[in-house]
C-alpha cells in the first residue's frame, strides 16, 4: 500500500471529570482514535533494526521518538529495543530512506517592472519570460514490520514525496535549505507510522447544535437558557436538555446536544442511541454522521485496549 504525505471505560469517564467548564456553545469531548493498522493491538514491545539510505538513520530516530511517546491512560504502550538487543520483541520494525536532489534550469512568467519614472518608482509592470532555476527533492520511504512468532509481515508502508522550487532571476527570495526539507518528510513519515501503530487520546470542543427552528416559544427559551449554561456549568445544561426531552420535545438539535452529553460522561452507547435518534430526525447531517464516526472509532479502540491489558486477544 502507498500512503502520501487525516484502559477501561472508568479511567476514561475519570479524564472527562478533569475536563472542567467549557467555552460557550460547545462540550469538550474526552476520547480515543483507534490505530490504523489493527495487528498491532497484540504488540507489545517493537525492536528497532537499522534503517538503509541516506536518510535511513534519521527516521529510526524519529521513530523511536515518536513510539516510545506514546502513552495511554497513563502507561507507556511500546517498549522499544535496539535492534541489537539481547531481548526478544514481539516485532521488528525496519526500512530505507532515500533522498535525491535535482537541480536545473528552466524559465518561467514573472512580474517584472519594465518601466519606471524619474523617481525611480515603477510605473509599468509585465509578465515576462525570465531565466529561473528548479529544484526537485525527491524523498522515497519504506517502512516495515515483522511479527516474531510467525515472522509474518504485520505492516508495510512506502511514504513518497516530491518537494519542488523554482526561483526565477530577479526573485525575491531563495532555495528552502534541502536539509531542512528532508527533516520535515521524515518527521511526516514518523508522524503517519505513528498513527499507524498506536491510537491516540484526544480532547476536542465539539460545537452544540443551537437551531431552534420548528421549537415552540416556550421550548426555544428553554433551549436556549441551556444554551447560556454551557459557558458556566455543561452539567446543567445536559440536565436540562435531558428535562425537555423527558417533557415530550424532539427535535435535531436537543437529540443531537443530548448525544454530546452521554459522549463527555463516557456513556457512548446511550451516546450512540442519541446520535441515531437524530440521525432519524435529520437525516445525513454532517454533525451527526461525525459524531457516530467518532463514537465508533472511541468504542473500538477502549475494546482494542481491554484486550491488551488482558492478553484474550
Amino acid at each position: 500500500m502507498i500512503r502520501l504525505l487525516s484502559t477501561t471505560m472508568a479511567a476514561l469517564v475519570a479524564l472527562s471529570g478533569l475536563s472542567g467548564a467549557a467555552q460557550a456553545e460547545v462540550l469538550t469531548i474526552e476520547g480515543l482514535t483507534p490505530a490504523n493498522s489493527p495487528d498491532f493491538v497484540q504488540i507489545q514491545s517493537i525492536a528497532i533494526e537499522r534503517f538503509g539510505g541516506g536518510d535511513g538513520r534519521a527516521l529510526a530516530f524519529e521513530l523511536e521518538d515518536r513510539l516510545s511517546a506514546v502513552t495511554l491512560f497513563g502507561q507507556a504502550y511500546f517498549d522499544i529495543l535496539d535492534g541489537r538487543s539481547a531481548v526478544r520483541s514481539d516485532a521488528l520494525l525496519t526500512g530505507n530512506v532515500t533522498a535525491g536532489v535535482e537541480q536545473y534550469e528552466t524559465t518561467a512568467k514573472r512580474r517584472r517592472c519594465v518601466e519606471r519614472n524619474d523617481k525611480g518608482r515603477c510605473v509599468t509592470h509585465k509578465n515576462i519570460k525570465t531565466d529561473c532555476l528548479t529544484r526537485t527533492i525527491d524523498y522515497r520511504a519504506q517502512v516495515r514490520v515483522t511479527r516474531y512468532d510467525d515472522g509474518r509481515r504485520i505492516y508495510t508502508e512506502r511514504f513518497p514525496e516530491t518537494d519542488e522550487q523554482t526561483i526565477c532571476f530577479g526573485d525575491d527570495e531563495d532555495f528552502a535549505s534541502s536539509e531542512s526539507v528532508i527533516r520535515n518528510m521524515v518527521s511526516a513519515t514518523a508522524n503517519a507510522v505513528r498513527a499507524d501503530l498506536a491510537p491516540k487520546q484526544y480532547r476536542r470542543d465539539i460545537r452544540i447544535l443551537e437551531s431552534r427552528k420548528g421549537m415552540t416559544k416556550t421550548e426555544s427559551n428553554f433551549f436556549k437558557a441551556a444554551i447560556r449554561m454551557t459557558k458556566s456549568n455543561p452539567a446543567e445544561a445536559c440536565r436540562m436538555w435531558d428535562e425537555a426531552a423527558a417533557n415530550g420535545q424532539v427535535h435535531i438539535s436537543l437529540g443531537f446536544n443530548r448525544g454530546l452529553c452521554a459522549e463527555q460522561r463516557g456513556d457512548l452507547e446511550a451516546a450512540l442511541d442519541l446520535y441515531n435518534e437524530a440521525g432519524r430526525i435529520s437525516p445525513g447531517k454532517s454533525e451527526v454522521t461525525e459524531a457516530l464516526r467518532r463514537v465508533n472509532d472511541h468504542r473500538q479502540a477502549l475494546g482494542d485496549w481491554e484486550l491488551r491489558q488482558t492478553g484474550d486477544l
